[in-house]
């Protein structure tokens, strides 16, 4: 699938306005909820990038990251949440998309926990 200028464009606007939108207590609660879905550790992984310290990310990537949490957590997307199974699917693909997009700095942050 390709997306066109309008539409590449459509979507850094959103990840940009998700992304100053973040919160992480609202993402800790997500989290704790949502522990024993199969997408889980995905989540948490991004989740923790973004949050350690003691590893350098871009802004760039880092907005990525934050833009696609706070898509998944937000309950108003493109497939609502509360439809059940479907309200899923948009989520687990930002998430697999992202993952996808920045799996070179996924294993850079896994190489550098491994070393702490």
């Amino acid at each position: 699938m390709s997306l066109n200028k309008e539409q590449k464009n459509k979507a850094i606007e959103l990840r940009d306005k998700l992304a100053k939108e973040f919160d992480s207590k609202k993402a800790e609660e997500f989290i704790e909820n949502m522990s024993s879905k199969s997408w889980y550790k995905d989540f948490k992984l991004l989740y923790e990038m973004v949050r350690d310290k003691s590893y350098t990310i871009s802004s760039k990537t880092k907005l990525v990251i934050m833009g696609a949490l706070a898509y998944v957590i937000f309950p108003v997307d493109v497939i609502p949440d509360f439809i059940p199974v479907l309200g899923w699917l948009d989520d687990i693909f930002v998430l697999n998309l992202t993952i996808d997009s920045i799996k070179d700095e996924i294993e850079d942050y896994k190489n550098h926990t491994k070393k702490e």
